[in-house]
């Protein structure tokens, strides 16, 4: 534009110079380069106002842009927070599972406890309910005599600690004779001395009466033959036995860690 102004000015100064134009001629000279910059000026004019129209509508655009890549990034984070807390959710649902399986476990290791407690506590109950002999002495006797003996003394020692030892027990007592003499006399006899024994046993390790049982059954169960001097001394005995719960006897024969 600044250029055809020049121009146009050139001309002008052309003409007046040559003092040949007429102000007519100027005129209609001139008139045509004025309005070509006339017309330039204007579409100057009206490129300026659509190049600060575009500029506007960039710098909307820009803005637009930002607020766009704002929202994208919020999305992100809000995403990003999302899957955080999705993996939180996964973990607590996680450890939820594994401490329900450990509860599971501990119920079934419970209950596992549990029945075996009550399987040996039934087998310990029956077996308490049950006696076995836990351990027998015999004790010889003279002829036509009830009083005991230094062997049979010890022998009953013996037993009776055994016993005394325990919380249940039994004793239980047999008289016996040789085949000498009647009958009813040796039914007394043997009764006398299944009494000697039990005696003993209370008077010297107190021994309640009411674990000891005893019967004299004369000569009843002879062990050898009567007609030898050594087999009639053998059938005058009281035999005694120690009866303790089946498991007293297991538990004793176990020993300590095998029950």
């Amino acid at each position: 534009m600044k250029n055809l102004a020049m121009m146009a000015g050139a001309v002008t100064l052309s003409l007046l110079g040559t003092g040949c134009a007429t102000k007519k001629y100027v005129a209609k000279s001139i008139a045509p380069v004025e309005q070509r910059v006339s017309g330039t000026e204007s579409k100057n004019q009206e490129q300026d106002k659509t190049i600060a129209s575009q500029g506007n509508e960039i710098q909307e655009l820009d803005r637009d842009l930002s607020r766009t890549k704002e929202k994208l990034n919020d999305t992100d984070n809000k995403a990003n927070q999302g899957i955080q807390a999705a993996k939180a959710a996964d973990q607590k649902a996680a450890d939820a599972r594994q401490a329900a399986d450990g509860a599971q476990q501990s119920a079934s290791n419970a209950k596992t406890f549990a029945e075996q407690g009550l399987d040996r506590l039934g087998r310990t109950v029956d077996g308490m309910n049950k006696f076995s002999m836990s351990k027998s002495e015999t004790v010889l006797f003279k002829v036509n005599d009830s009083r005991l003996g230094d062997d049979g003394k010890q022998a009953l020692d013996e037993l009776a600690k055994q016993a005394t030892s325990m919380d249940r027990y039994v004793i239980e007592i047999q008289g016996f004779t040789d085949k000498t003499g009647n009958a009813m006399y040796n039914d007394q006899l043997s009764q006398r001395r299944a009494e000697a024994v039990a005696r003993y046993l209370t008077n010297q390790y107190k021994v309640p009466v009411r674990n000891i049982t005893m019967l004299g059954e004369g000569y009843a169960q002879p062990v050898a033959d009567d007609k030898t001097r050594d087999g009639r001394k053998q059938n005058r005995r009281v035999e005694v036995k120690l009866w303790v719960p089946e498991t007293t006897s297991k538990m004793a024969t176990a020993g300590p860690g095998q029950q």
